[in-house]
């Protein structure tokens, strides 16, 4: 397995948007760190019931199913913009419509335990993934959505995506449910 304290991306490798969630991540043990929201994701979600799955905090914002649909999309992505760069992909990658991929998910007909599942299938993946890159491969970068973007910048932006999304869930969604 490789060396699991992974350098903050600099500056340059990574569009600025993306230092929202680079910023709320210390340096540290990253594939730890990705590895334990594993638990607090399942805790956090593991006895939330489906009307509750289906809470909005305003109606033009999306259910909490919906959250953790795009937790899932976005991880999906993120990955395999990862592993292209990583494994030395000859082409640029597009961006993605976040909005859109919620809309085309229809994620009310799944449960909030599918949705769990998913995702803790899904980051096992991502860690069992990302361990086994060796220096080199943290280092490369590619173009995705038209800016360069290194494989360290994603790995952090994994891990401070979710960090973003769960203190929103908690203080706009859970917090109102009584959770």
């Amino acid at each position: 397995m490789a060396d699991s304290r992974i350098p903050k991306p600099e500056v340059g490798e990574h569009d600025a948007y993306f230092s929202t969630y680079i910023d709320r991540v210390e340096e540290g043990d990253l594939i730890g760190d990705l590895r334990s929201q594993v638990g607090e994701l399942s805790e956090l979600f593991g006895d939330l019931s489906e009307a509750e799955g289906e809470f909005r905090y305003a109606p033009d914002k999306w259910s909490v199913k919906e959250v953790l649909g795009h937790l899932i999309d976005t991880e999906r992505v993120f990955v395999f913009r990862g592993l292209w760069f990583a494994r030395g992909g000859p082409a640029d990658l597009p961006g993605f419509d976040q909005d859109e991929f919620v809309r085309q998910a229809d994620l009310g007909r799944r449960s909030v335990e599918s949705l769990v599942s998913e995702f803790v299938h899904l980051r096992q993946s991502t860690v069992d993934l990302v361990a086994s890159f060796r220096k080199r491969e943290w280092e490369r970068s590619g173009i995705s959505n038209e800016a360069s973007l290194s494989v360290r910048a994603i790995g952090y932006i994994l891990l401070g995506h979710v960090v973003h999304h769960l203190e929103i869930l908690r203080e706009r969604y859970l917090k109102p449910l009584g959770q």
